[in-house]
């Protein structure tokens, strides 16, 4: 059933944007594409200057492209080797194109980083797009047990649309000893390509919207990135989303067990029809990968907390010939899932980020946040693909939970990245929003976020949190195509129990300092866990 081949190829490139192919009524929201740059140079790391709150500038990319997709995860942390990673395109003054693929890794929380190499730096012509990273670490062991994953689509030779995909990988994290592949084809792919690891075996895995089968999703596999499978699942075809379209939302493993989220066009067998929009769900595989479930898709309409809102939130405000849907996936330690996603209610017109989850007794959900402003999303270099960015992390337990969105700064018509948790305990509830970057200049909406928290101990854990800017711009209409900065915060907040029920004392969110003391208490802000209501 799988498509097997071998690969020890490499080769990437730059920027372009593609539509999918669906029905005349709607389509999947083409990415912005941008222009090659060729400058090649030997521009240092900028060193570590702090811009809004906690966050660090870690590197420089070409331009504001890059991470323009809510979609992808470039930014990724491992809780047992403590390695944070950060993928994403260089610089054109250091790398040989504005589609040449960079990491770089922080070995203590975020304050200090290191720029690895080009994962795809061995081509003659670097021609990737939204890159997307995991690290896998199914022993558990320190830095020299991880192994990078890497995946993006690539651009066709010229330039002119997107259909092939890439992926890297460098073992151990930090090693610089990159091997990367391209799996070529015919407008085959389009342009995200969300990863993830295995969290007990050597199983990596990434996804792709395919456009050659129409509307299906393909799934790729590797062991040792020697052999490569790909094929599209019987439960993932074309006819499955009505031959309409999905946004990929990524995937994660839990015991072995793998997950993969898409908001997407289920025909009426999987899902009655909203009343307008797409809804949002997840198969799984209990033998990595070899096959998958049927799409378990939640009707959120019948939960009370959330009976008020009737569509998933499609933030492209063009004219209505095209959605675009943001979400992402997390399984709680009881195997149970989490999607994180915004619900529009249509009689209002308002935007919320939910929860919605499962339980024993079936789909349940809540209101993490209401009030998101739609207004914010295309301005800066979001592109007006970001929306409100909704990403989801857990620690390594999974007992916390934490969200981070874009939604407009209370201060100036831009946008903030906001951020809420809580403890799984049954008990809890989210802690109040609390806004990350309150910057007055910069329009926060290409932000993104590690989907594991570290956890310090003493319920003590860290969020990790990164966006990016043009570099010295201020204001939501600097050039997107000019050199821009990619930061990385780290985002320390308390989750304290007692007893042997996990009885929650305290909830709060800390603030602090990177440098040189992550605990700075001059800079603590601290917020009192309040029930949100509506």
């Amino acid at each position: 059933m799988a498509k097997r081949f071998a690969t020890t190829l490499l080769v990437l490139f730059i920027v372009p944007a593609i539509v999918f192919a669906q029905d005349a009524q709607v389509k999947v929201k083409p990415l912005i594409m941008d222009e090659p740059t060729s400058v090649n140079t030997n521009d240092p790391i900028p060193e570590s200057t702090t811009a809004d709150g906690n966050y660090i500038e870690v590197d420089l990319m070409a331009n504001a492209f890059g991470t323009g997709s809510g979609d992808v995860n470039p930014l990724a942390f491992d809780p047992y080797s403590g390695t944070l990673a950060l993928f994403h395109r260089g610089h054109s003054s250091y790398a040989l194109g504005s589609g040449d693929l960079w990491y770089n890794i922080s070995t203590d929380g975020g304050v200090t980083w290191s720029r690895v190499a080009s994962i795809n730096g061995a081509a003659s012509q670097q021609i990737g797009r939204y890159p997307s990273m995991a690290i896998s670490n199914p022993t558990k062991g320190d830095i020299n047990t991880t192994t990078g994953v890497f995946a993006w689509p690539e651009l066709q030779p010229g330039g002119a649309s997107f259909g092939w995909v890439g992926y890297g990988v460098d073992q151990p994290l930090g090693a610089g000893f990159t091997l990367s592949g391209i799996i070529q084809g015919v407008n085959d792919f389009s342009s995200e390509a969300p990863c993830w690891a295995s969290d007990n075996s050597a199983w990596v895995y990434w996804t792709e919207r395919s456009l050659a089968v129409n509307a299906a999703v393909t799934f790729f596999r590797t062991e040792d990135f020697i052999t490569v499978e790909m094929y599209v699942p019987p439960q993932w075809e074309d006819s499955v989303f009505s031959s309409n379209g999905q946004y990929l939302n990524g995937g994660v493993s839990y015991n072995g067990i793998d997950y993969m989220c898409v908001i997407g066009a289920f025909n009426a067998n999987v899902f009655p029809p909203l009343i307008s929009g797409w809804p949002i769900g997840y198969s799984k595989s209990t033998d990595n990968g070899t096959t998958w479930s049927n799409f378990v898709v939640p009707d959120f309409t019948t939960i009370p907390a959330l009976s008020m809102y009737d569509e998933v939130m499609d933030f492209d405000s063009t004219d209505g010939t095209t959605v675009q849907y943001d979400g992402d996936i997390q399984v709680d330690k009881n195997g149970y899932v989490h999607l994180v996603t915004a619900l529009t209610d249509t009689l209002t017109y308002s935007h919320a980020v939910v929860d919605i989850f499962e339980t024993a007794s079936g789909w349940d959900g809540e209101v993490i946040f209401h009030g998101l402003d739609i207004k914010t999303y295309g301005l800066g270099p979001g592109l007006g693909q970001m929306g409100p960015a909704t990403f989801v992390a857990m620690d390594s337990s999974r007992s916390v939970i934490a969200v981070q969105w874009i939604n407009k700064s209370p201060n100036t018509q831009w946008a903030d990245v906001y951020f809420s948790h809580k403890r799984l305990d049954g008990t809890d509830t989210w802690s109040v929003p609390v806004n990350l970057t309150m910057s007055d200049s910069i329009n926060n909406t290409a932000a993104h976020f590690a989907p594991q928290i570290m956890d310090n101990g003493a319920g003590q854990y860290t969020a990790f949190s990164s966006y990016s800017y043009v570099t010295g711009a201020t204001g939501p209409f600097g050039d997107t195509t000019l050199t821009t900065s990619i930061y990385v915060a780290a985002v320390p907040f308390e989750e304290l129990i007692v007893g042997v029920d996990d009885e929650i004392v305290v909830n709060n969110f800390n603030l602090e300092q990177n440098y040189p003391n992550p605990f700075n208490q001059a800079l603590q802000l601290n917020t009192h866990l309040l029930k949100l209501v509506m």
